[in-house]
């Protein structure tokens, strides 16, 4: 009998208390085994001895805590700007990472986001984001973070906002379900009311979303939200526009679930595409489902533009949705804006209209997140949460210093771009087979060409902490998207880990490859490449309590080449119901479990009854299989075998094209490296089948 594990995030720790089942169902993102790490952004299971997270790179122990090895995050205990002392990470995103803060002068709460190192060095992302910061913060409404005070400190661009307790509303969707519509619809009259006001001081928010909307714990009444990332739309869009999309292991930047057709479009953007996002986000609220899906974001977007939205009463039958319901969504979301509610005024009367007729309280303007809410923290003490009445007398303070300090770093990141431009035009341009210290700093960064393969030594620890780094950069003419193989050699008396970042995105990496121990080669069969430079760090993986390793003697090797698919195999990133690849029904799919806790989604094709998946054996490799059911969010695991043995679902005995998918893991071992990037497995999917 399998054991099935469910995830709690808690302060500092992994709670996962066991429940039992056969065959195991979990919800995605979970897993069942003897030991597993669960990131605290994603959510997504590693090996226990994970330093970065297979699916965001989220490091390990760059946490609220220390992780075994007790590494921190450097950033934890400082004090920017001279005023917000660094208490705990919150979240990572595709613009930034978000901490808790204490204001030292107030001794209150507050949430800064500190900007990804891409927006932060350009002068002209320093302007805009100066100039939509000042907007935002003129947002009074109760239903809106409150924005206190902008600017940079030590290169780092930042914004301080209200902290809120509470969930977002995708976690809401995922952890309770489908929501009635009553409380959608009061959701949903909030968002109009903070939203409404922004349009008003000429602002589209352009990224509404249900994790863009937090439900305040220890508000006045239940369901109280705030809308958040006002005025950063502007510098998100910019992005995609520039072709300098973010990428997570080849996630895009965003959702494509939530825009509308003029958006997706490249045209211009006014209040009523915020309409038809809120009309579609209240959508996934209530049925437990976006208006459309496809295997594949351009599929998605595709649907926005030419399919008709099927009444959510229709797409959740049981529900007992109301009419009001199928009128007011339809209408929020029709292809053409001058056919939807043409303000979000409009749209929130007919919620509150449809409140009324059901005796719902209409009050929502009175609901205020009271100025006495406290939450408790690691010590055990009650901390309270600052608010605009707290910050008020530093305002014009914070605001002349911010003026300043954005200008001279404006300043001193153009010299640095000037000065650093002028070194990189210096470099060699001769093709090296050694590396050349020091390259530990990304300034430093050694070209590796494709194809050659270079010899490098971990040798002096950079101190006590650190072990010797070498950082090589990965040149993609073009930025075309291409598939490549990254080899890293073995040094016998360390544990090599290496890491892949995207240019300009340097606080997370995109790839982080960890699957050997010591004295073991790094590899990476097949990943997907897509900008125009990555960097390669090499590193020793050292264990804390005893100083890094120095190798003066012996080398490592490290080469990458590109690799051209075979038909019928995978096309990482794959790890993902959004990103997943798809499969025939009596058809195949290959891939490799190339990285620790890599894992490998495919969506069905096709229509038929009773359906079997079955995973042909990896030698080295204990397969895991599962089986995802999209319409419910749960999924069926399969592990019945062990290493070299393959693994096979029972019959299902109806399948619907897109409502199935099926992962393809496998299971790390007390002893060994749980990958294999020289072998592929086979994944097959028959229909007509029965249990054996």
């Amino acid at each position: 009998m399998t054991e099935k594990r469910r995830r709690r995030r808690t302060t500092g720790s992994h709670t996962q208390p066991r429940l039992e089942a056969s065959p195991t169902e979990v919800t995605p993102g979970s897993r069942s085994s003897e030991s597993v790490l669960n990131c605290m952004l994603c959510d997504r299971p590693n090996p226990p001895d994970a330093r970065f997270c297979a699916g965001c790179g989220h490091q390990f122990g760059a946490d609220v805590f220390e992780d075994e090895d007790g590494v921190a995050d450097p950033l934890l205990g400082r004090v920017i700007a001279d005023r917000y002392r660094m208490e705990e990470l919150l979240g990572r995103g595709g613009m930034g990472v978000v901490y808790r803060v204490e204001h030292v002068n107030i001794g209150k709460l507050m949430a800064m986001k500190l900007l990804h190192g891409a927006l932060a060095r350009d002068k002209d992302t320093v302007k805009r984001f100066k100039r939509e910061a000042e907007l935002v913060s003129r947002l009074d409404h109760a239903n809106t973070v409150q924005v206190f005070d902008f600017g940079q400190s030590e290169g780092m661009m930042f914004l301080v906002m209200e902290y809120l307790p509470g969930r977002d509303l995708g976690q809401v969707i995922k952890e309770d379900g489908p929501l009635p519509f009553a409380r959608v619809a009061r959701i949903g009259a909030q968002i109009c009311g903070s939203v409404g006001q922004a349009h008003e001081l000429g602002v589209v928010h352009r990224d509404l979303k249900p994790e863009n909307i937090m439900l305040i714990e220890g508000s006045a009444m239940p369901d109280f939200v705030k809308v958040l990332d006002f005025g950063l739309a502007k510098l998100r869009e910019q992005e995609e526009m520039g072709g300098q999309s973010i990428t997570r292991q080849g996630s895009i930047l965003g959702t494509p679930y939530y825009m509308a057709p003029e958006h997706i479009r490249g045209e211009p953007v006014d209040q009523r595409s915020d309409v038809y996002a809120l009309g579609a986000l209240m959508y996934k609220a209530l049925t437990g489902v976006p208006p459309f899906w496809a295997t594949t974001p351009v599929g998605v977007l595709t649907m926005h533009l030419t399919d008709d939205v099927e009444p959510p009463s229709e797409r959740a039958p049981k529900r007992e949705i109301p009419k009001q319901a199928d009128e007011i969504l339809l209408r929020a979301m029709r292809k053409n804006p001058a056919d939807r509610f043409q303000t979000m005024r409009g749209l929130r009367e007919a919620l509150l209209e449809y409140l009324a007729s059901v005796g719902e309280d209409t009050g929502l303007e009175s609901l205020r997140l009271g100025s006495g809410v406290a939450i408790p923290t690691d010590s055990g003490r009650q901390r309270h949460l600052a608010t605009r009445g707290d910050v008020d007398e530093f305002e014009s303070r914070l605001r002349r210093r911010s003026v300043y300090g954005v200008l001279l770093a404006v300043g001193l990141l153009v010299a640095a771009i000037v000065g650093g431009g002028y070194l990189w035009q210096q470099r060699p341009v001769e093709v090296a087979t050694v590396e050349h210290e020091p390259n530990d700093e990304l300034v430093d960064a050694n070209p590796l060409p494709e194809g050659v393969e270079l010899r490098g030594h971990l040798g002096r620890r950079l101190d006590e902490d650190r072990s010797d780094a070498d950082i090589f950069e990965i040149h993609n003419p073009g930025g075309e998207r291409r598939v490549v193989r990254i080899d890293v050699g073995a040094i016998p008396n360390m544990d090599i880990t290496f890491e892949l970042y995207r240019e300009g995105i340097t606080t997370a990496p995109v790839l982080a490859a960890d699957s050997g121990g010591i004295g073991q080669p790094e590899s990476v069969p097949n990943f997907v490449i897509d900008g125009p430079s990555y960097y390669l760090r090499i590193r020793e993986l050292w264990e804390s309590g005893r100083l890094p390793t120095e190798n003066v003697s012996d080398a490592y090797t490290v080469s990458w080449h590109v690799v051209e698919p075979e038909e019928g195999d995978e096309q990482e990133v794959n790890d993902s119901i959004e990103l997943s690849g798809s499969i025939p029904m009596n058809g195949t799919a290959r891939g490799y479990v190339g990285w620790g806790g890599d894992e490998d989604v495919y969506c069905l094709e096709g229509e038929a009854s009773d359906v079997v998946a079955r995973v042909e054996a990896v030698a080295t490799l204990d397969l895991v299989l599962r089986r995802i059911d999209r319409t419910t969010g749960r999924a069926t695991e399969f592990d019945e075998h062990g290493v070299g043995a393959g693994e096979r679902t029972d019959a299902l005995e109806r399948a619907r094209p897109g409502r199935y998918c099926f992962e393809v893991s496998a299971r790390r071992p007390k002893v060994g490296t749980g990958n294999d990037p020289d072998h592929r497995y086979v994944l097959h999917v028959e229909h007509g089948a029965e249990d054996p």
